[in-house]
């Protein structure tokens, strides 16, 4: 079986003693109703974005929810390493056996690289980005097929901290259907959970996946609960149990496409305002608030439209809700 690095853990039980001891609330309640999104208002939030502009929405409710976008900076738990160490020290049954790829191999000769490796990982390993997205489904992530190829191009330092390290190696999993689930602060967004790689809606499916990442939640702490929206991509395996392949922290991210990053669900271009609009839902629903989005910058037409969608989308999922609850 692989094992951890023990100076890794080391090194996160910093981050997690430092989390530990911050004070912050599990849950912010929006008490203030109606809630108004207006695009026009939310022009000034373009600049600083790390994607594209349809993201705005989904800061300005964050925002307006009184989240801390940079809350979770200091820790650096976009970094896929320091992600991994740090739930793995609160979830230990959770993660993949995750290790910094410059670490692991310093030291070792070119032709002892790949035999290392595979002692190491002896059911198989994933070398990913530390740092990007979608991971899953570029064949070439941040250049990690040249590593795959010559793994010992990725060593040739030791690097001083967690985040210096540019990739990771993950025990491979064998996967059965791997999910994304989103969360706001303590609870999961019930009706946004769906097949990663694939669309559709997976109603009857949603039970098990939304259940494990919801005791996930209930284990870790109030600092990284409170304020967050996350986006978690988790995989069922084989044998049936379920594992933590990483989380998506919506905020600033301070060095990969430099801004603020929220899921790309929330930003698809063909269901983004579909899965924003469950999003905002929710927050009515939990909080029983009226979340009203207006389209009031037809100068931005791109943005305006997809404000527009949203409330429609709202729309929808509203009736769709009160007709279901209205069956006998």
């Amino acid at each position: 079986m692989p094992g951890w690095s023990i100076e890794e853990l080391r090194k996160a039980a910093l981050i997690a003693g430092a989390i530990d001891g911050c004070c912050a609330p599990r849950r912010k309640r929006r008490t203030v109703s109606p809630l108004g999104l207006s695009l026009r208002a939310a022009v000034p939030l373009f600049d600083g974005l790390g994607g594209g502009t349809r993201a705005v929405l989904v800061r300005q409710f964050l925002r307006d929810l009184g989240f801390d976008e940079c809350s979770h900076l200091e820790w650096r738990l976009e970094h896929k390493l320091v992600q991994a160490l740090v739930l793995h020290s609160y979830l230990p049954d959770a993660v993949p056996v995750t290790r910094g790829f410059a670490a692991a191999l310093f030291g070792q000769v070119p032709d002892n690289v790949r035999p290392f490796l595979n002692s190491e990982f002896p059911r198989g390993y994933v070398i990913k980005a530390a740092l990007g997205d979608s991971s899953g489904e570029s064949p070439n992530g941040a250049g990690t097929v040249a590593i795959q190829r010559n793994p010992q191009e990725g060593a040739l330092r030791l690097p001083e901290q967690l985040i210096d390290e540019e990739y990771v190696i993950q025990e491979q999993i064998c996967i059965a259907q791997e999910y994304r689930i989103h969360s706001l602060e303590d609870l999961v967004i019930e009706d946004l959970t769906f097949h990663r790689y694939g669309g559709g809606s997976i109603p009857g499916e949603r039970n098990a996946p939304n259940a494990f990442v919801q005791s996930a939640l209930d284990l870790l702490p109030d600092a990284m609960v409170g304020g967050s929206l996350l986006a978690w991509d988790v995989a069922l395996t084989r044998d049936g149990q379920f594992v933590i392949v990483e989380v998506n922290f919506s905020g600033f991210h301070p060095v990969y496409k430099r801004g603020f990053h929220c899921s790309g669900y929330f930003h698809d271009y063909n269901w983004g305002a579909c899965d924003t609009a469950r999003l905002l839902n929710h927050v009515a629903r939990r909080d029983d608030v009226d979340v009203v989005v207006h389209a009031d910058a037809p100068d931005y037409p791109e943005e305006n439209r997809f404000y527009a969608d949203v409330a429609n989308w709202q729309r929808r999922h509203q009736e769709t809700a009160a007709l279901v609850c209205s069956k006998p």
